[in-house]
Parts: structure tokens; C-alpha cells; sequence
């Protein structure tokens, strides 16, 4: 138990837990609301799980940016060709060595870049070749720029602008399972409240039925009341035993419940120090619609995606041009038998090559460039009718939770009435049977009466707290209201 207890205390340290959050050991671990956000943030396997899935996406933002990246090439070769040649002129055995480097870089403006630097010796044995073996060294540089489709890089810029795109909603997805499982762990923390307060009652039930059995058992060797008093009492003692051991195992489920949504060891217990009553949203239907129009993720995802589509129709719409193409090279090269004389003669340009074009291509029936279009045009308002829909949804689900979350506030106060009532019927029915003015029936029946009122109010102080959570979760406000936003 120490080892547990010291785990829990370094994560205390870390998450700055309330400081009543251990105590003793038998009493396990003592943990409020708060400190189940902080450990389900640490711990919760679906907020793991979210937080990969968007890294995961991330790296696709590199990934398509690699088209810009510089490619360095290079070539080292030997060729020995002793091959028999047709013309009397050629030697019988030609050796050459290349020694070739070159970079290929696309700008952003769609430019493809390449400048090679290209070196060869050459030596044969043929009599007719006047330098031998010879050196031939050159440097060309070439440019091609689209004009027309990929029109200066657009479609380049365009993949990578709709990944970013994609890369916004993959973390507002994040956001969305993150906040969901926080909340699902909050919401099995009150239950989990809720099942050690209807522990609580039933054995305080219990405690009342073993009095009252006591109590008929002293009477009926006195003869002050009938076997069948000391049977029902004794009946309605086992009962309330009945429904405390039906209490307890809902207790220890109830806790292994949070166990679950937090990630947490079977050995650690776990005693929740919040209370049901004293929750509060003060807030009116219109400023929760403002809120969730602002706030909810899978909203501004929608909004997204039709920026996205925006991106990809002008893309498309250009892959429909022709492809032209405009290229421009310059090379200049050097022989000599010395190679520091041929580099020399490069460098001096005194044999330049000069090349200028516009290469076309174009399909005539272009088929896939205008489906591909016409595609793209369907999907760009099919993301419209969803936002469309997204917009109906969050005005149904803020209006069918913010009526939920009224009606359960007010139940609150109409069940704590019927408690107090019950409570003083209960009285005032026992201060009657000490006087022998009442029966075992009517006492049982009205414990039983108590006893149902006061799960009632326990159960209508549960449901309210999940109706703020529901409330905040149908805005996605949840983390910003409790300051676990930027966690």
C-alpha cells in the first residue's frame, strides 16, 4: 500500500492535487472532481489514444511539404566496352570513368530547379581519336515553370494548404474525445458519489430496522405486542440487510467504473470527497446557443472542411488547363587531356549552350480533370448542407439540455420537500409507537417511505450535476470552464 500511496503522491506533486487528497489507509483514496479531470487527463487510455491520432496527422503536413524539399544526386561509374564496333575508326577497347553530381530543388512558385555538374574521362585505342585519353566537364542549369496547370505551384501549395486544413480538424477531433473522455470519467466519479450516499442511507436504514426488531423482540417477552410484530420487524430487518449488500456490490462497481476511466490499478480504492448537492449553472438558453456556436468543435470542423473544398475546387479547376510548360537551360562545357584545363574552360564559358521552349500537353477529351472537378464541386456542397446540419443539431441539443437541466433543477427542490416531509411523518410515527399508538406495518412502511425519498433526492441532485455536464458538453465548453483547456 505505501508503494501506491507513493505514486499517487508524485502525481499529486505533479497535477498541484488538492492537498486532502490522501488520508488514511483504510479509508483508500481520497479524490475530488478535480483530481479525476487532472488523472484522466494523465492517465485515460481514449485521451492517449486522441492525443496519437493527432500527431499521427501531423506528420502528414511534412510529408507533403517534401515536394519542396533539395535533391542532391550524384553518379560514380567505370565502363569497360571491348565490344566489336562496325566502324574501322572506333578502337577495339573504350574506357571511360564518370564522376557526376547535380541538385533538383521546386520553389514554391512551382519552378522545378536542376543544375548538374557533370564530369568524363575518356581513353580508347583507337588511332584516329586526336586526344587521348581526354577530359570533358560541364555545368548546365535548366528551369521549368508551369504556366498554365500547376499554374505557378498552385496545385503543390494547394495539397499542402488542404492538409493543414485536415490537420485543424484532426485536433479539433482530438479536443472532442479528449473533452468526452473527461467527462465520462466525471460523470462515474458522481456516480460513484451517488453510490456511497445510498450505501450510506441503507445502512443507517439497516441500523433503524435492527432497533426496531430489538425493540419488538423486548416487547413481545413483556407481552406488550404479537409474535407476528416480531416477525414482520424481523422480516424488514433482513430486507434492509439484503438491500445493503445489493448497495455495497453497486458501490464497488460503481468504483471500479472510475477505476476504468482512469486508468488505475484494482488494488488502488478510491473515496470520493465530493458531495451531490451545492451544484450551480447559472446561464439562460441564449447565451449557452452563443456559447456552443463559438465553442463546438465538430461545428468549426464543418466550417473547415468547406475551406478545404474551397481549396481543393480551385486545384481542380485548374488541373483542367493544359499542361504548358516553360523551360529555359544553360550549359557550358570543357575538353581537354588535362581535367584542371577542361574545369578552367567551363568556368571561362567559352562554350555555352543556350536553350529556350515551351513544351504542351493537353488531353483532348479530358475526361478525368473535368470529373475530378465536377466531383469536388458535389463535395464542396455536401460540406455545405452538413454545416447546415451541424447548425440544427447544436440548436436541438442546447435547447433539449437546457430544458433537461431546468426541469432537474427544479425537481431538486420538490424532492427535498417530499424528504423533509417523509422525514417528520417517520417521526412523528415513532414517537406514536412508544406510546403504543401505532403498528409494525405502519412504521416498516413508512421507514420504506424515508427511505425511497431519500434516494430520490440523492438521484435528483445526480442527474442535475449530469445535466450541467451535458449541458457543457452539447456547448464544448467543458474544458474552458474548468481550466483544462490548455492541459
Amino acid at each position: 500500500m505505501r508503494i501506491v500511496l507513493t505514486i499517487f503522491t508524485i502525481i499529486a506533486f505533479i497535477f498541484s492535487f488538492s492537498p486532502e487528497i490522501f488520508c488514511q489507509k483504510n479509508e483508500g483514496l481520497s479524490i475530488s472532481a478535480r483530481d479525476v479531470r487532472l488523472i484522466a487527463i494523465q492517465n485515460n487510455l481514449e485521451i492517449k489514444l486522441a492525443r496519437l491520432d493527432s500527431r499521427i496527422k501531423d506528420t502528414e503536413l511534412s510529408y507533403k511539404e517534401a515536394v519542396f524539399d533539395t535533391i542532391l544526386n550524384g553518379e560514380i561509374g567505370y565502363t569497360d566496352d571491348q565490344r566489336k564496333a562496325a566502324s574501322s575508326l572506333a578502337g577495339t577497347k573504350n574506357i571511360t570513368h564518370d564522376y557526376n553530381i547535380g541538385i533538383d530543388k521546386k520553389l514554391r512558385s512551382g519552378t522545378d530547379v536542376e543544375i548538374d555538374f557533370t564530369n568524363k574521362r575518356e581513353w580508347t585505342n583507337s588511332p584516329y581519336v586526336s586526344t587521348n585519353p581526354y577530359h570533358e566537364s560541364q555545368i548546365e542549369v535548366s528551369m521549368t515553370q508551369p504556366i498554365a496547370k500547376n499554374f505557378f505551384g498552385l496545385i503543390d501549395r494547394g495539397n499542402i494548404e488542404i492538409v493543414k486544413w485536415e490537420i485543424k480538424n484532426a485536433e479539433l477531433d482530438s479536443y472532442i474525445k479528449i473533452e468526452d473522455a473527461i467527462i465520462s470519467a466525471e460523470k462515474s466519479y458522481w456516480e460513484l458519489v451517488l453510490a456511497k450516499e445510498d450505501f450510506k442511507i441503507k445502512k443507517e436504514m439497516l441500523k433503524k430496522a435492527i432497533l426496531l426488531f430489538n425493540q419488538h423482540r423486548r416487547k413481545l417477552k413483556i407481552g406488550l405486542i404479537e409474535t407476528g410484530d416480531v416477525l414482520a420487524s424481523e422480516a424488514n430487518m433482513h430486507i434492509r440487510e439484503s438491500e445493503l449488500l445489493l448497495a455495497s456490490n453497486d458501490l464497488k462497481t460503481a468504483e471500479e467504473l472510475l477505476r476504468v476511466r482512469l486508468n488505475l490499478n484494482k488494488e488502488v480504492r478510491l473515496s470520493p470527497t465530493g458531495i451531490l448537492a451545492g451544484a450551480n449553472l447559472d446561464t439562460n438558453i441564449m447565451e449557452s446557443m452563443q456559447t456552443a456556436f463559438e465553442n463546438r468543435r465538430d461545428y468549426l470542423s464543418k466550417k473547415n472542411t468547406i475551406e478545404n473544398k474551397k481549396v481543393k475546387l480551385e486545384m481542380k479547376s485548374n488541373s483542367r488547363w493544359p499542361e504548358i510548360d516553360l523551360k529555359a537551360t544553360f550549359a557550358a562545357n570543357g575538353i581537354d587531356a588535362k581535367y584542371s584545363q577542361a574545369i578552367q574552360d567551363v568556368y571561362e564559358d567559352s562554350n555555352p549552350k543556350y536553350y529556350v521552349g515551351i513544351e504542351f500537353k493537353y488531353p483532348l477529351e479530358n475526361n478525368e480533370a473535368a470529373s475530378e472537378y465536377e466531383k469536388v464541386m458535389l463535395e464542396k456542397t455536401r460540406a455545405i448542407v452538413n454545416l447546415q446540419k451541424t447548425e440544427r443539431q447544436i440548436i436541438s441539443d442546447i435547447d433539449e439540455g437546457f430544458r433537461k437541466l431546468s426541469v432537474d433543477k427544479v425537481n431538486i427542490s420538490k424532492m427535498q420537500r417530499v424528504e423533509n416531509l417523509q422525514k417528520g411523518k417517520l417521526f412523528q410515527e415513532e414517537k406514536r409507537f412508544k406510546y403504543g399508538r401505532s403498528n409494525s406495518d405502519t412504521l416498516i412502511r413508512y421507514q420504506e417511505d424515508l427511505l425511497k425519498a431519500q434516494l430520490a433526492t440523492q438521484n435528483a441532485y445526480l442527474n442535475y450535476r449530469i445535466s450541467i455536464l451535458d449541458l457543457m458538453d452539447a456547448e464544448d465548453s467543458f474544458l474552458k470552464n474548468t481550466g483544462l483547456e490548455q492541459l
